[in-house]
């Protein structure tokens, strides 16, 4: 799967910022930041090749996915950018700097793993179980998409951006979800994160319990370029819960990686 991806731009000049949504989203969950870092630099948010009815989707893999976001890439001109991966998207920023680290200025990780949880066959298939009889139910993803997203957000994040994370849902097909949730167990770059070699920024909602903070805490220190944030009473979407918070945290990081590169 190599098929130009939609997306969603703002802003222009600067070294751009490219935002990967994670498994239960599409470009629109990052408005708030689409608009926020718009202000200073080009600022672009695909919707993942597949999760749209159109272009054709054909089985996924993360060679794919990588293929799918350079060819974005070169569509839009971009030769170096900041990498922002949530969750699933996360894994993708990684896979696309191992093949391609010369597009990347730096990787913002939020939510996220090196690898997705246990190696073992039993519990990946006991994962996927769980994951897919939750969703049998409903007749489109976008019906199960409100009780989803209820346990992933702070009970406190304000209606209309609660209701945001669900428009952003709302275009899913039910039966593509279950292809990349397919892929997502099987993504295992533990042995490379020590490896990358441009500024990393992990970042974790305070009571995540898909990315638990310990997890990515671990992860930082495992990466001699890495360092770790986490933020204060937000769970696995803190862009969606807290803007506010979540836009703080990156703006701080890429402004240290201006001031390097000024210095």
């Amino acid at each position: 799967m190599n098929a130009l991806p939609t997306w969603l731009a703002s802003g222009r000049g600067g070294i751009p910022l490219i935002m990967l949504h994670g498994m239960g989203s599409t470009a629109s969950i990052w408005l708030p930041q689409l608009e926020h870092f718009g202000r200073a630099r080009l600022t672009v948010a695909w919707t993942m090749p597949g999760y749209r009815p159109e272009p054709a989707f054909a089985a996924p893999s993360w060679e794919g996915l990588a293929a799918s976001l350079r060819a974005m890439l070169d569509a839009l001109e971009i030769g170096r950018a900041h990498i922002l991966g949530h969750s699933i998207g996360g894994m993708i920023a990684q896979e696309f700097y191992h093949r391609h680290p010369q597009r990347v200025q730096s990787l913002i990780l939020s939510a996220t793993s090196s690898a997705f949880g246990s190696t073992d066959a039993a519990w990946k298939e006991a994962f996927l179980r769980q994951r897919t009889d939750a969703l049998q139910p409903y007749e489109r993803f976008a019906d199960a998409a409100p009780t989803l997203l209820d346990g992933f957000m702070n009970p406190a994040t304000p209606s209309a951006l609660r209701a945001l994370a669900g428009l952003s849902a709302s275009g899913i097909d039910k039966q593509r979800y279950f292809d990349i949730m397919r892929l997502l167990v099987t993504f295992d770059r533990r042995a490379d994160f020590q490896r990358i070699d441009v500024p990393v920024l992990l970042l974790a909602g305070e009571h995540d319990t898909q990315a638990p903070p310990k997890g990515m805490q671990r992860l930082a220190q495992s990466g001699a370029n890495a360092r770790f944030q986490e933020l204060p009473a937000l769970r696995h979407m803190a862009n969606i819960e807290s803007p506010g918070t979540f836009n703080q945290a990156v703006d701080a990081f890429l402004a240290a990686q201006h001031q390097a590169t000024e210095s």
